[in-house]
């Protein structure tokens, strides 16, 4: 398993995140293709995110109440697609964000 946070402004407002993190995956070419809430974490948002006819899923959870969003990639869920645009998924929800 690989987890990785994304720094966030502390004001950041939530709908503005949750925005950014779908605008931004599917300008990636991702599909979502789940999005809920943890039980584990009460409030979140949580999406998984997948890429056309490649294997491997991206999880995205966004945890208001601790202010926290992070990426998660489990074993067996993993794809040469989600090393190659994590980075640059990542630097442009932060910068939505800014």
């Amino acid at each position: 398993m690989f987890e990785s946070n994304i720094e966030i402004p502390e004001d950041v407002n939530a709908a503005v995140l949750i925005d950014a993190v779908e605008r931004v995956c599917h300008a990636h070419g991702l599909n979502c293709t789940l999005k809920g809430t943890l039980v584990k974490y009460p409030g979140s948002v949580h999406w998984h995110f997948q890429k056309a006819k490649q294997k491997g899923t991206l999880e995205i959870t966004w945890w208001e109440n601790k202010n926290r969003l992070w990426f998660k990639v489990a074993e067996g869920r993993t794809g040469t697609w989600i090393d190659e645009s994590m980075i640059e998924i990542k630097k442009e929800i932060q910068k939505l964000l800014g």
